[in-house]
């Protein structure tokens, strides 16, 4: 199930159980915070000092 999926419309083709989106907005939410973390470790190590 895609991410598109879930979020497409006014939520009505959302998965049902509650655990399901908590579980997506876990997934979305560390892959977003890694993703900031990688570019702000990136940052760190292109601009010198």
């Amino acid at each position: 199930m895609g991410i598109t999926e879930i979020v497409r419309g006014n939520g009505d083709e959302a998965p049902p159980r509650t655990g399901v989106r908590i579980a997506w907005f876990i997934a979305i939410w560390s892959l977003s915070t890694g993703a900031f973390f990688g570019v702000a470790s990136l940052l760190h190590l292109i601009v010198p000092r």
